[in-house]
């Protein structure tokens, strides 16, 4: 795979969790009303966000090691790692907006 591909690759999939997190966020804000009350009044869209913000260092820092370096298996294995756990988020989410929310 040239170098040209693979950054190309690796950004398209950089994207692809992107857009997989910001569906993720819509469908926390669809199934806002569904979710169960927290006892450490921590229950709520922000804070939500804030505890999968952080998962999103996995792709990004993926994307970068990838794009610039297609050899090192640490970007994609990052990158990969990324896009599995937002697609886990994602797939939790629409299974309470599917079952739940509006079924």
């Amino acid at each position: 795979m040239s170098k040209r591909t693979a950054s190309w690759l690796a950004w398209s999939l950089g994207a692809l969790s992107l857009a997989l997190f910001a569906a993720h966020i819509a469908l926390s804000i669809l199934t806002r009303s569904a979710q169960a009350p927290s006892t450490w009044g921590t229950s709520g869209l922000v804070s939500n966000l804030l505890i999968f913000m952080p998962f999103l260092a996995f792709p990004m820092v993926g994307t970068l090691i990838a794009s610039r370096r297609p050899n090192n298996p640490i970007g994609w294995i990052c990158l990969a790692t990324g896009i599995f756990l937002v697609l886990a988020f994602l797939t939790g989410a629409y299974g309470v907006y599917g079952l739940v929310v509006n079924p």
